[in-house]
């Protein structure tokens, strides 16, 4: 609806992983090398925390598309809360086996069946989990653990390896969950967590996100693009909700810029001004109305 107002080809600033649009910060880079490091030498298992928002998933999405360029066969899934179940069927279904099993037990068995009678024809895959903080919930640890004990064995040319390389992507809560957890906890080798973006990265992934889509970089003023990280906090999720809305402002009012005013109702429109505590002190007057 804005986008010819304000010349660009598309919009900038949804919330999907797209070539174009992905920022890399040197944490996303360092992040994604050393995960893809477990991947390439097949180790069992490494974990990628973070904030809601912060680039989990599109650094899960990243990795699925340098191992399917690998030819590794990939297996993406979000965990569920008591869903170790229908998780496991999952699993089955993309290893073209019957997914029929009736409990957790029976479909687990159903997997390490696999593992012993196709020795000659097992190949390692690619398992990402998201949303993996509900696996503290129900059997979900146990099936986490179970997954990183499934090997396949030892051949003329080829040493023992996991059937799966697992990566575990979810909140920091995880990260707590996992404390309780010792034996899953060591199969984890290594732990990666994302942290938000500063204030000069926001303005880059803002300007960023403009350039990538045809717009004017300075479409976002100056004191825009500070009051866009203050309401943000430098969660990309949020960051592209404040601006998706203040362009949409932009051009409802025909301003020739996005404005300290517009982001500030953009951030009530969209709910982020809860989230800021009034009382602390600001480098913002948050009162300033459209």
């Amino acid at each position: 609806m804005y986008t010819a107002y304000w010349n660009l080809n598309e919009s900038p600033f949804l919330n999907v992983v797209s070539d174009k649009l992905i920022y890399m910060t040197e944490q996303h880079q360092e992040g994604i090398a050393r995960l893809y490091y477990l991947i390439d030498q097949e180790r069992i298992a490494g974990m990628l925390t973070g904030a809601y928002g912060v680039g989990k998933t599109m650094t899960l999405e990243y990795l699925h598309r340098r191992a399917a360029k690998a030819k590794l066969p990939v297996i993406k899934i979000d965990a569920i809360p008591n869903g170790s179940l229908p998780m496991a069927r999952h699993i089955l279904r993309c290893l073209n086996l019957p997914d029929a099993a009736a409990t957790l037990p029976e479909a687990l068995m159903s997997l390490q069946a696999y593992c012993q009678s196709h020795t000659r024809s097992l190949s390692r895959s690619l398992l990402l989990i998201d949303e993996a903080h509900h696996l503290a919930t129900g059997d979900g640890f146990y099936l986490a653990h179970y997954l990183c004990n499934l090997r396949i064995p030892a051949t003329a040319t080829h040493n023992e390896s996991p059937l799966f390389t697992i990566i575990l992507a979810g909140t920091d809560d995880l990260r707590a969950s996992l404390q309780n957890q010792e034996s899953l906890r060591r199969r984890i080798q290594l732990d990666w967590r994302l942290t938000p973006l500063s204030e000069q990265q926001t303005t880059e992934y803002i300007q960023h996100h403009m350039r990538a889509v045809g717009g004017d970089i300075w479409s976002f003023a100056k004191d825009a693009l500070d009051t866009v990280y203050y309401y943000s906090k430098g969660i990309p999720r949020s960051i592209n909700n404040i601006c998706d809305t203040a362009l949409m402002l932009g051009f409802a009012s025909q301003a020739p810029h996005v404005t300290k005013e517009i982001v500030l109702q953009a951030a009530k429109d969209t709910g982020l001004d809860s989230f800021i505590n009034t009382d602390a002190d600001s480098p913002l007057d948050a009162t300033t109305e459209m």
